[in-house]
């Protein structure tokens, strides 16, 4: 399966706070494996652009997690 298979996309709405956290977990340890892959020189730019997705999803999750505590 690939990796961009297995992220959300940003208009899923998580169900539960337990669903939030596993899918933060998941987009965590695609970045680290991501990140253990990159090479010192000659990036790809699909490696760069899967590293700002990765991230962008990250942040976008954090914040339903914070705003989740807030209900």
């Amino acid at each position: 399966m690939d990796k961009k298979e297995q992220r959300i996309e940003p208009n899923e709405q998580c169900v539960d706070q337990q669903g939030l956290l596993l899918q933060l977990s998941n987009v965590e340890k695609a970045l680290a494996d991501l990140k253990a892959r990159w090479p010192y020189h000659s990036v790809q730019p699909r490696m760069v652009a899967e590293r700002e997705d990765l991230e962008e999803e990250r942040e976008r999750l954090m914040n339903l997690a914070k705003n989740w505590n807030r209900i």
